[in-house]
């Protein structure tokens, strides 16, 4: 008899006349892919994965309401636009989920460049916000105009297939902002109490309900706390939805602190769970509580339901990293589930001047274009293929050309694959990219590929092979600063990973601010070190995006890491490391030093092989020095060229 591996997590639920088949939501993201309000094809094909991949319900984020545009212009409900959003409800729907969106007004959070009536820059209390828009407290005249602007724009998505809307109470946008009285410090009724301060965002969820009747759904995104000595409480909440539950059908729990929203690393799994758990412990919201935040994994996701603790989860990153996580929980294939990084460069991507990239996902931003999803379609005619590097560069292009019907060989000079990912066998705070080096070193494994560990690369295995094709992946190098009097007193950072035996000193000074160093650094704080960095420029881990960089600059204060900017290292002593700084010298006080002051890519194996057969191609560090998304990306498309 069928026993499901996550009977809970798979369990349907019912939301008045909505049936989900399970208890995984696709949460809203990706936002920059419409035009002048209209969504382009890739953005239909981007939610469809998500639908094909097994969530129960797909969430299109960013609705814009009342023209209160937060990053973008956003989506537009408009006569012209109704076909498109139409063609995204059913492509969503063909696939057994149900089309949910976002509404969300940014209220003293708009971006005057994304508003095309500055007129109507509006907030509860006036005021200007991160994004200088200028604006002026809201009359109970633009309280009617937005609620009414809610309830129109419920309606028009409705009409035009959708299932459901997500309306957001929550990340410091319009409807929360009335709920906080940092952003609320009205006097009338719709300010002071926390009565007061709920007043507006429940009057705006009635006229939802009033508008979309009493049989459809309706779903709310809260911040289960502000995570301030003074903010709203998880009990605060509860007591919102309490109230709230006469109109909406399920709420989906978030955190209000900005590095809680989009968490790296440095905070656990799950790290909004107990905020969903303390508003179910009140024990007056009867509606189904999702929680969302850093749910990787369907273990995970079904302790959380099991144990009480929510009633389904919210994923974002998760399935951007894999779209089919639910599909393949359903079918016990959680070791081919690609795991998230949390590394953000999703959500540090998702703006108007770059390409929407997914570090470990290289179809991300692709399904239009490439045609395919899941299952890599097999080549036209079969191929000999030489990877020469196991590193995530080299151990893609193995996965991905043995999943083409390629006869694949991968030669790797040391005894065990994965690259500098290797580092984090001994890393204290990657256990996300830990879990992905072991990912892809096991689906590499079972590919079908030849795998050679301890095996140089020579003309004999060349002749052995007879490749159509290599690619070679062999990684860099780090740079010795040899520009640093007394710099063979110090080591590379990787060593502080790579060898295990050596002795580190209770106090040490990092040279390089860059990410490599910084989380070296955070690393070696995380086991009881005192950690100096120095970064010779004006501001540290100048490689990492600004929401990551939040994250590591959290961590840094969390962990006491020192960082000095602006700081150049003239000498390594036995002492420490002499640096100037604004034209004085001073001294770094450590046993041991370390140094990360960049990488050199390693080109030298793919110049000798360039003519030993019909296509060489170079992909990963050894062609251009990066992060874990450039090496995925180029060992992937290498063997797609294949």
């Amino acid at each position: 008899m069928y026993i499901p591996p996550y009977p809970n997590l798979m369990q349907p639920l019912k939301l008045r006349s909505l049936l989900l088949k399970n208890r995984i939501m696709s949460a809203p993201n990706m936002v920059f892919r419409s035009f002048g309000g209209r969504p382009d094809e890739y953005y239909v094909r981007y939610l469809e994965h998500k639908a094909r991949g097994g969530a129960a319900i797909v969430t299109l984020g960013e609705g814009n309401v009342c023209d209160g545009g937060n990053h973008t212009l956003g989506i537009e409900p408009t006569f012209e636009n109704m076909a498109v959003f139409a063609e995204m409800a059913q492509a969503i729907h063909e696939h057994g989920a149900a089309a949910s969106v976002e509404l969300t007004h940014g209220g003293i959070g708009v971006n005057p460049r994304f508003n095309r009536d500055l007129n109507r820059l509006i907030s509860p209390s006036g005021g200007i916000g991160a994004h200088g828009a200028n604006t002026r407290a809201m009359t109970r005249d633009d309280m009617e105009i937005v609620a009414r602007s809610f309830a129109d724009t419920a309606e028009y998505y409705v009409k035009v297939g959708f299932d459901t809307v997500l309306v957001h109470c929550g990340h410091g946008w319009l409807l929360e902002q009335f709920m906080s009285i940092v952003t609320n410090t009205r006097t009338d009724e719709y300010g002071g109490s926390w009565e007061n301060r709920i007043r507006f965002p429940l009057y705006v969820l009635e006229k939802v309900r009033e508008r979309l009747g009493a049989n459809r759904a309706i779903l709310v995104r809260v911040s289960g706390s502000e995570r301030t000595p003074d903010g709203f409480t998880p009990e605060d909440i509860a007591e919102f939805l309490a109230r709230a539950q006469e109109y909406v059908d399920m709420a989906e729990v978030s955190s209000e602190d900005f590095t809680y929203t989009f968490a790296t690393p440095y905070l656990p799994w799950g790290q909004n769970v107990e905020l969903a758990e303390a508003i179910k412990r009140v024990g007056k919201v009867q509606i189904p509580i999702f929680t969302v935040g850093s749910i990787l994994d369907p273990a995970q996701a079904e302790e959380i339901i099991t144990s009480g603790r929510a009633d389904g989860v919210s994923m974002s990153r998760a399935l951007i990293a894999d779209p089919y996580l639910p599909k393949k929980a359903a079918q016990g294939r959680d070791d081919e589930i690609r795991p998230c990084l949390r590394c953000l460069n999703c959500t540090d991507s998702d703006n108007d001047n770059h390409h929407f990239t997914c570090s470990v996902n290289p179809l991300t931003a692709h399904e239009q274009r490439l045609g395919f999803g899941e299952e890599i379609p097999l080549a036209k005619s079969k191929k000999r293929v030489l990877i020469v590097g196991g590193g995530p560069a080299g151990l893609q292009a193995a996965i991905t050309a043995a999943a083409r019907g390629h006869v694949v060989t991968l030669a790797e000079k040391s005894a065990k694959l994965g690259g500098l990912l290797r580092f984090t066998d001994t890393d204290t705070r990657k256990a996300d990219l830990r879990r992905f080096k072991s990912y892809l070193v096991r689906m590499a494994e079972r590919s079908g590929a030849e795998i050679l560990t301890d095996t140089e690369v020579n003309d004999a295995l060349i002749e052995r092979v007879n490749p159509d094709n290599i690619i070679v992946a062999t990684g860099s190098r780090p740079i010795v600063p040899t520009f640093i009097s007394g710099y063979e007193r110090a080591r590379h950072a990787t060593a502080a990973y790579f060898e295990p035996d050596i002795e580190i000193a209770d106090s040490v000074v990092m040279v390089g601010g860059g990410l490599i160093g910084v989380e070296t650094a955070l690393h070696l704080a995380s086991l009881g070190k005192k950690v100096t960095v120095l970064e010779l420029a004006d501001t540290y881990a100048a490689d990492a995006k600004g929401v990551y960089k939040l994250g590591i600059a959290r961590a840094a204060q969390e962990f006491g890491v020192e960082i000095i900017t602006g700081a150049r290292a003239v000498e390594i002593t036995d002492s420490g490391v002499v640096y100037e700084k604004d034209g004085k010298t001073h001294t770094a006080e450590g046993g041991s030093v370390f140094y990360a002051v960049g990488m050199r890519a390693d080109e030298s194996l793919y110049l000798e092989l360039s003519a030993k057969a019909p296509s060489v191609a170079l992909v990963g560090d050894g062609k251009r020095v990066g992060k874990v998304d450039g090496a995925v990306h180029g060992g992937f498309f290498a063997a797609l060229d294949v």
